[in-house]
């Protein structure tokens, strides 16, 4: 039976109102002061994001122990909060949670007054380089840093008789775990473990009733990693979506629509653009209490089109209308869509167009039903990272023509790109 595409968003914009009302639990109990680091590796700390773009927060209720947003690069010096600004310290600069910082504030200062006014925001980068999601768990030195830090903050905060919490985390990782060729299943057990302990060791410090949220990404740089693990296929990066659809991962953007330095590093405006998208995230969640949610295949039908065969997939969107866009991001054939059959074969696309404001339809001649629909899988050999030359595609939605952000005198669209994904077309054939 084929089901008309405006009837299946009509059910999962209901289900969707529905679940978001169950999700406001993720709406967050703020503190008088409260604690969020970016973990994770590199690109959390600012790896060749340098010179820096953001100075120092003079105004507003931004933070960091006067070691700096990389407290453990300065002598660990915790002793007391300063207002946040980003610093450069031999190969790393500019951070994302900055970026994230800044957003995020705005938005509390238009949105919710009251509350911003009374409260601060405490950033610290406490990632590693080049770290495995084996290397970052309980125990390690640098999940300590995040427990020093809190125990730091807390000390302080006591001494002024104010409340603290730890409302989130920023993860960006998982290059290093796919260049190690680890499983979606070992990167997902640990990934929830991780979560799990944060929450459990950050309310054991601060006594906060609220759990803490992971505001993660989707890694895009596979391919420049290819001479370690030379596929096309980002398995890492196919579990952070899957758990972002699933679980308490909570996906702020997939990264191959952003400029790199070195086709796997962030440029500095570049890594404060990707903190923007966590703040702006943040915001939905913490604030609103939104179940927010990447834009994502949802169901899809197909039919015999003459001597062709049609497939047209239903997407949610945070922001519609869809939109392929090849201004922002190269187009690598067929919009970043291709079709495998069910032995793995190559099953050529004729054309890929959009349809009304959520659907993109693709003209093949083969009967694909037993087969998958895959995004960003288009190139299979050694690329450095980007919109240019990287693994990528050209779907979005519409959230740019409202969200922006200026770094550097330049404004920057905020859409929600289509992270990668691998949906079967077996069911609802």
């Amino acid at each position: 039976m084929n089901i008309p595409v405006t009837l299946i968003l009509l059910a999962f914009h209901m289900a969707a109102a529905a679940s978001a009302s169950i999700c406001a639990s993720r709406k967050t109990e703020w503190a008088d002061w409260n604690y969020l680091t970016s973990y994770g590796q590199s690109l959390s700390v600012g790896w060749t994001a340098k010179p820096v773009v953001t100075e120092k927060q003079e105004k507003g209720g931004l933070y960091m122990f006067r070691g700096g947003v990389r407290a453990y690069e300065n002598g660990s010096d915790r002793k007391m909060l300063v207002p946040l600004e980003e610093g450069v310290n031999g190969p790393r600069g500019e951070t994302p949670v900055s970026g994230a910082a800044c957003r995020l504030f705005r938005l509390m200062q238009h949105y919710s007054p009251v509350t911003a006014f009374r409260l601060r925001l405490l950033f610290f980068a406490d990632g590693p380089g080049g770290a495995s999601l084996g290397s970052l768990g309980r125990g390690t030195g640098a999940y300590n840093r995040i427990l020093d830090d809190l125990k730091a903050a807390k000390i302080l905060a006591d001494r002024e008789g104010k409340t603290l919490s730890m409302p989130a985390f920023i993860w960006t990782q998982g290059e290093t775990d796919h260049q190690d060729r680890k499983t979606r299943e070992w990167y997902r057990e640990k990934m929830e473990k991780l979560i799990r302990d944060i929450n459990h060791d950050a309310r054991a410090v601060t006594g906060q009733k609220n759990d803490v949220v992971c505001f993660g990404y989707q890694v895009g740089s596979h391919l420049n990693y290819y001479q370690f693990n030379p596929t096309d296929y980002p398995a890492i990066a196919l579990e952070q979506l899957e758990m972002a659809l699933a679980s308490r991962y909570v996906m702020t953007t997939p990264m191959y629509h952003f400029e790199y330095s070195d086709g796997v590093h962030l440029t500095a405006p570049m890594s404060r653009l990707y903190g923007e998208y966590v703040g702006y995230v943040m915001k939905k969640v913490l604030l609103d209490g939104a179940d927010w949610k990447p834009v994502h295949p949802l169901t899809h039908k197909i039919r015999k089109s003459g001597k062709g065969w049609t497939v047209e997939v239903a997407f949610y969107a945070p922001c519609p209308p869809l939109v392929l866009d090849t201004k922002t991001v190269d187009d690598p054939g067929n919009y970043g869509f291709s079709l495998v059959g069910a032995e793995g074969e190559d099953i050529a696309i004729k054309s890929v167009r959009l349809v009304g404001k959520n659907a993109v339809q693709l003209l093949t001649e083969k009967d694909p039903g037993k087969g998958r629909l895959r995004y960003g899988m288009t190139i299979n050999e050694h690329r450095p990272s980007g919109p240019r030359t990287g693994a990528r595609g050209c779907l979005r939605d519409s959230q740019g023509d409202e969200v922006k952000a200026h770094i550097q005198g330049k404004d920057y669209r905020m859409d929600n790109w289509c992270p990668f994904f691998d949906y079967s077309l077996s069911k609802g054939h």
